[in-house]
């Protein structure tokens, strides 16, 4: 019996990855290290399903207090919520590491 959590995204967070990839496709002209770096991402975020609570809590209170989660991944942060109710895992946003993630959250 499989005890895996469904994954959802928001709108928001599947933009990330699209300005993810349109960043170092357009920008840096590195459209093989951006499909590697989405599917490494997609890849840790498919974890999840088997192990939501993997990531560590985030280090800011509020946020903490609300349950967020992270994942660190090359110089990314995946945001996410554990939804024990729906059993499912809510990937909330997929940021640049150095960004001033929580104004972004």
């Amino acid at each position: 019996m499989s005890n895996n959590y469904k994954l959802k995204f928001t709108p928001v967070a599947y933009n990330d990855l699209e300005q993810i990839y349109q960043y170092i496709a357009g920008n840096l002209l590195a459209e093989q290290a951006a499909n590697n770096l989405i599917d490494k991402i997609e890849e840790r975020i498919t974890r999840l399903k088997s192990f939501p609570y993997s990531g560590s809590y985030v280090g800011d209170d509020i946020l903490k207090s609300k349950g967020y989660r992270k994942l660190i991944l090359n110089n990314y942060i995946v945001f996410y919520l554990v939804d024990e109710q729906e059993k499912q895992v809510v990937i909330m946003r997929i940021l640049y590491g150095a960004s001033q993630y929580e104004n972004l959250l």
